[in-house]
Formats: structure tokens, C-alpha cells, sequence
């Protein structure tokens, strides 16, 4: 992995990212879109320019031409792949969501069960050690 830094004006900085936030880009991602853009521009002209200078074939246009037809053709697997990703994201929230939404109630039923567990432990001692001081079973019931 190789990193470039680069430095730009204040008003370039907005409209690049006014550009990649309207195509849910992140700044990363932004900047190789851009790269990878110029590039492709460049080679691109550089063929074109040797077509009309008579130094590059009409086999390099071919060339270029199909590439970019197999890049748009990956692009759209890469944004359909997405799209799934996505999707599948979001059930995965709304699943984790009712887990913790039925840990959470499931939590509260554990602890009401061990504060009746308790309250009837101590009734079985009281029970046991002297039968008069028992309390009523109804007495103090949460349940």
C-alpha cells in the first residue's frame, strides 16, 4: 500500500465532497474514483493523440473500447454486490434489534424470578424454624 498526499483549495475540497457525498462516496474512495478517472482520461487521450498522429492503431482504440465496456460491467456487479450487502445489513440490524429487545425482557423475567426465589426461600426458613412467625404465602407477593 502506497500513500499520496495531496493539497487542494478550500473551494475544490467542498465541490469534491458535495460530488462523492451525492454518490455515497467516502472521502477515500472519492479520491480513487477521481485517480482512477484522470487515468482512464489520460490513457485514454494518449491513444487518441497517437491515432491522429498516426503513432497508435486503430487496435489500441479497440483496446481501450473494451476495456471500458468490461469496467462498466464489473461496476455494475460491484453495485449490485452492494446493494445486497446492504440489504443484508439491514436484516441483520432488525434481527440484532429483537435479540436485544428479547434479551433485554428476558433479563427482567430472570431477575423478578430470583426475587420470588428469594422471598420463598425465606419463607421455607421461617416455616422451618418456627411455624407461628411464617409469613402469609400471599404476603409481599411481586407476581
Amino acid at each position: 500500500m502506497v500513500r499520496w498526499t495531496i493539497e487542494v483549495d478550500e473551494e475544490t475540497a467542498c465541490r469534491w465532497r458535495a460530488f462523492w457525498e451525492s454518490r455515497r462516496l467516502s472521502e477515500a474512495e472519492g479520491l480513487l474514483y477521481f485517480l482512477g478517472l484522470g487515468a482512464a482520461y489520460a490513457e485514454g487521450q494518449a491513444i487518441l493523440s497517437g491515432v491522429a498522429a498516426g503513432t497508435h492503431s486503430a487496435e489500441e482504440v479497440e483496446r481501450l473500447i473494451r476495456r471500458l465496456v468490461e469496467l462498466e460491467g464489473r461496476y455494475a456487479v460491484m453495485k449490485f454486490r452492494l446493494f445486497q450487502a446492504e440489504q443484508a445489513l439491514r436484516r441483520w440490524e432488525l434481527s440484532h434489534g429483537a435479540i436485544e429487545a428479547m434479551s433485554t425482557g428476558l433479563q427482567e423475567v430472570v431477575r423478578r424470578l430470583q426475587q420470588e426465589n428469594a422471598r420463598l426461600r425465606e419463607m421455607l426458613r421461617r416455616l422451618q424454624g418456627d411455624p407461628a412467625a411464617a409469613l402469609d404465602p400471599d404476603e409481599g407477593s411481586e407476581i
